[in-house]
């Protein structure tokens, strides 16, 4: 149900700048008949040109400006500096990592072979 508010609000508002061409098609002859200022002057071929012009003007300047939504970050750029380490003894208080003696060479290598858990099948060919 979320996503398809969510996709409605989107399209609506993709669709935005193309309602007036749509209401345009739609009530062309109104639109000629009724709202042009043109329409006692046949001479100038309007045909609500003027109308759709108006109203195109309109949904634009409702539509918020690009140049006045420029957000400054200098003044964000402190808010992002961690003052502290990040510790992770809370989280391994309980655990303990014994290393055991082992008769095979580790050199300092905690993974050795009487410490594997993971032991593949025997695959036998006959």
């Amino acid at each position: 149900m979320k996503s398809l508010i969510s996709i409605f609000i989107i399209f609506t508002i993709a669709l935005r700048p193309v309602l007036p061409l749509l209401d345009y098609a739609l009530n062309y002859d109104y639109i000629v008949s009724r709202l042009c200022e043109n329409r006692n002057r046949p001479q100038l071929d309007c045909n609500g040109i003027c109308y759709l012009s108006k109203e195109l003007v309109k949904v634009s300047d409702s539509s918020p400006k690009q140049e006045n939504s420029k957000i400054n970050i200098s003044g964000f750029i402190d808010a992002f500096i961690v003052n502290e380490t990040f510790t992770f003894k809370s989280l391994l208080t309980g655990i303990t990592h014994k290393v055991k003696p082992s008769v095979y060479y580790s050199d300092f290598y905690d993974f050795t072979s009487q410490t594997r858990i993971f032991r593949p099948p025997l695959v036998s060919i006959f």
